[in-house]
């Protein structure tokens, strides 16, 4: 083994029992409950990801492992109920990934360029579960946003910069459900879409959107980077004014040829 991979595993270990211990000193109550679907009567949000974005070339290696992989976790989602003031944490929900646990080696980032490894593929239902989140209101306590813009859009359908990427168990991402009742999480592969879905006792009382604003390509020092802000605006059934959420503010490194992108190199107000 080499020793930069060592040294890598010995800062995983120490990472991973840091954020054991503080679990285990946390107050936050966890959502752990199981439900059945038929108390949720009620579909409050739905999102739906392609599991294969193209048919050939990086993008669309190891497809069938990364839907393998995506099969297990979302087991271990769907029924979890995340109850009125509890905490939804997507790697105590999934656990580890690992052989033993039936993952298969699948593309994940790593330095920056996509490799195999053994359960690769999950961000996709952590970038799902991060959009049904937003959709009913959930306050995001952690969200780590990818370091790279690996390739071209391809039929997106959201704002850039909506990923939540996972890496057990100290790289999580987490919501508190901010209502009064609690909702129910399911979901599915469902060839050729991962499908993810939130159920509730009674309809929700807003409707929320999604708002890209300052979305740009610029150069810098040779550079090309990809940047823009992200909102949640909130539509209220009883007719109160809409309020607007600044959620993300995005800027990263573009890793693909885009010079017919780029629109300047002006640094001024990057996130």
């Amino acid at each position: 083994m080499r020793a930069r991979e060592r040294l890598f595993r010995v800062r995983v270990a120490g990472h991973r029992w840091a954020r054991w211990v503080q679990d285990a000193l946390s107050p936050e109550p966890w959502a752990e409950t199981r439900g059945d679907p038929a108390d949720f009567p009620v579909e409050v949000a739905v999102r739906t990801s392609p599991l294969q974005r193209a048919p050939t070339g990086a993008i669309a290696a190891y497809t069938q492992e990364k839907t393998h992989n995506l099969r297990l976790a979302a087991a271990g989602v769907t029924g979890l109920v995340v109850g009125p003031g509890e905490v939804f944490s997507f790697c105590r929900t999934v656990g580890a990934t690992t052989a033993r646990t039936g993952y298969l080696p699948a593309l994940e980032l790593h330095d920056g360029a996509m490799q195999p490894s053994v359960g690769g593929g999950l961000c996709q239902l952590s970038n799902l579960l991060l959009l049904l989140a937003l959709d009913t209101g959930a306050e995001i306590l952690e969200r780590h946003r990818h370091s790279f813009d690996l390739f071209r859009d391809v039929e997106r359908a959201v704002p850039f910069g909506c990923g939540a990427t996972v890496f057990y168990n100290y790289v999580d991402f987490r919501f508190r459900n901010p209502l009064g009742a609690p909702l129910l999480l399911q979901v599915e592969v469902a060839p050729p879409l991962l499908v993810g879905r939130v159920r509730a006792a009674a309809p929700l009382p807003f409707a929320a959107a999604l708002v890209e604003t300052d979305h740009r390509f610029f150069r810098d020092a040779g550079t090309i980077y990809r940047a823009n802000r992200v909102w949640r605006e909130t539509i209220w059934r009883d007719g109160r004014e809409p309020a607007r959420e600044l959620l993300f503010e995005n800027c990263c490194r573009v890793l693909y040829p885009a010079d017919d992108l780029v629109s300047g190199t002006d640094k001024e107000d990057i996130p």
